[in-house]
């Protein structure tokens, strides 16, 4: 089935269709300002040694694997217990009850070292203050990109794809549950321009290009959350939306901003709980051409 109009150069998202590993975003072309490489290498470099704290924070990985598998066996013989009866489940499996009894203090001993180990290593380490190191030279960079203080927070969906006989084909990649991932971006407009930030670029769009939202009633996921509140309560529960137990969030449908540029159509493509920044910033209602 198709997912967009023939011809659709995706906003943000990869063409692997004859390079599997290429890294190349599609949107260089919409670019009007890029942040200096001395301040990009200076935040990746903060951002790199926070990383390398967290994961110095954390158990060696034998230690996480036998905490999640004592974890889910204390989880399943407390059901089957508490199913049961304690009296019935101690006569019939007494051995199974030693069992999970065992394993829910081996997870609550391995969760208390656990925690102990990562406040040590963040205090050694003063995560703190490079978590506010690089809240700084975010700014810093919004600051040299010329990105207004009042520019909103917005997802718009990346992903990698195949070109399938002029179809847009998502891919996944490896064990990823999902072939789309939401990136939080800013976005602001102008008179003349739409234009959305990332960390390192300016997206600059001229209105007179932008044709049109397309609706595509479709059902996606994507494998995080970027918004403070819960995807299934207060302004997100109309769009009712749902979680699974992977943290995988599920919405339907999904739009897709049309621009057409140098001769070419583009698509920038959002979740459906974007909608109304997009139509208040564009003037423009969504069309369903049925795209499924």
């Amino acid at each position: 089935m198709k997912s967009s109009p023939n011809n659709l150069i995706p906003l943000f998202c990869i063409d692997v269709t004859s390079d599997k590993n290429s890294d190349r975003v599609n949107g260089s072309e919409f670019i009007s300002r890029t942040a200096s490489i001395e301040t990009m290498e200076e935040y990746e470099n903060k951002q790199e040694r926070l990383e390398q704290t967290v994961e110095k924070s954390k158990l060696p990985i034998w230690l996480q694997i036998l905490k999640f598998v004592c974890g889910i066996s204390f989880l399943i013989i407390l059901a089957s217990t508490v199913k049961a009866g304690l009296d019935t489940a101690l006569k019939n499996a007494p051995i199974l009850v030693l069992v999970g009894a065992v394993c829910g203090i081996i997870w609550l001993v391995l969760h208390i070292v656990s925690k102990i180990k990562e406040k040590k290593v963040f205090t050694q380490e003063n995560a703190e203050q490079q978590s506010e190191e690089i809240d700084e030279d975010v700014k810093s960079i919004r600051c040299e990109l010329d990105v207004p203080s009042n520019a909103v927070d917005v997802d718009v969906l990346g992903f990698r794809y195949k070109l399938k006989k002029g179809e847009i084909q998502p891919q996944h990649i490896g064990l990823q549950t999902s072939a789309y991932i939401n990136v939080n971006v800013k976005i602001y407009a102008t008179s003349d321009e739409l234009h959305i930030a990332d960390l390192q670029n300016v997206y600059s769009f001229d209105r007179s290009e932008i044709s049109g939202i397309r609706m595509v009633n479709k059902r996606i996921s994507v494998p995080s959350w970027n918004k403070e509140e819960d995807p299934r309560k207060g302004i997100f529960k109309p769009y009712k939306m749902t979680v699974n137990n992977m943290g995988d969030v599920f919405f339907k449908p999904y739009y897709i901003l049309e621009i057409y540029h140098g001769g070419k159509l583009f698509g920038l493509y959002f979740p459906c709980y974007e909608l109304e920044t997009f139509k208040k910033l564009t003037g423009l209602n969504p069309r369903d051409d049925s795209l499924e």
